[in-house]
C-alpha cells in the first residue's frame, strides 16, 4: 500500500507525487462517498479483464494505480498525510518554478 512521502517522491529535484484525485477523476474536496463511487466506476471500466489481451499489461498498471489512489483517499489518516504532502509539493514547486511551474503540473 502506498505511503505518500514527499522526500521519497523527489528525483533530480522534480516532484513525483501522484495525483490521486486526478486518477479517480474527483475534486480534492470530494466526500468519501464520491470517491468510492468514482473508484467503483473506474475499476469496472479499466479492469484488466475487460480489455483485449494486447492492452492487458497497460490496463493492469492503470487499474493498480486507481486501486492505490482509492486505498489512500478512502482512509482519513492516509488522505490527510497525502494532502499535506501535496500542499508541500505545490509550495516547493511554486518557490522553485513560480506560477508557471504550478500551471504546468496542475492545469493540464
Amino acid at each position: 500500500m502506498p505511503q505518500p512521502s514527499l522526500a521519497a517522491s523527489q528525483t533530480q529535484g522534480r516532484n513525483k507525487l501522484p495525483d490521486y484525485y486526478r486518477m479517480l477523476e474527483v475534486d480534492p474536496a470530494a466526500s468519501k462517498e464520491v470517491i468510492e463511487k468514482a473508484f467503483k466506476a473506474l475499476s469496472q471500466k479499466k479492469h484488466p479483464d475487460k480489455v483485449p489481451p494486447e492492452q492487458k499489461q497497460d490496463a493492469e498498471r492503470t487499474w493498480m494505480e486507481i486501486r492505490d489512489a482509492y486505498e489512500v483517499l478512502k482512509d482519513d489518516d492516509k488522505r490527510a498525510a497525502y494532502d499535506a504532502s501535496r500542499k508541500r509539493e505545490m509550495l516547493n514547486l511554486f518557490l522553485s518554478e513560480g506560477v508557471i511551474g504550478l500551471a504546468k503540473k496542475y492545469l493540464r
